[in-house]
């Protein structure tokens, strides 16, 4: 026999204050919410993942990489980011596209980690000014 226990409330009651780390979309925040900090994170673990497998598999030349932010359907992307003290917020200057261009970027091999950090760096800044917000690594 097994005991099903209810799920916790999806949204809290408007008159309670969202708690660190909370987002509660308000009602101008339509289609798709992006992620600024996991957007940094996947450009930075694609960059060094590409620089690795480059290294792996003796590439004596440059990897072309190529990052983007798909959806199904073009539906607007609301940009979310990380505010002092962890509070969750879309900024009010923000753009919200319904498609993004692709980003190329060039890593080669012999790359130092400093490179390599400047390199993510320029890809998540080339990513994000598409939203009209300026984001650092």
């Amino acid at each position: 026999m097994s005991v099903q226990t209810p799920a916790p409330p999806i949204a809290r009651p408007a008159e309670a204050a969202p708690g660190r780390g909370d987002f509660l979309p308000g009602p101008d925040t339509t289609g798709v919410l992006v992620d600024v900090d996991v957007a940094g994170a996947c450009c930075r673990d694609t960059l060094a993942l590409a620089l690795e497998l480059a290294r792996h598999l003796g590439a004596d030349s440059t990897v072309h990489v190529t990052a983007a932010i798909v959806t199904a359907e073009p539906v607007p992307m609301t940009p979310v980011v990380t505010e002092y003290g962890g509070f969750r917020a879309v900024p009010d200057q923000a753009r919200r596209p319904r498609r993004i261009q692709p980003v190329t970027t060039l890593v080669s091999p012999t790359d130092e980690d400093d490179l390599l950090r400047e390199t993510a760096q320029e890809t998540f800044s080339d990513l994000m000014h598409q939203f009209g917000i300026t984001v650092h690594l």
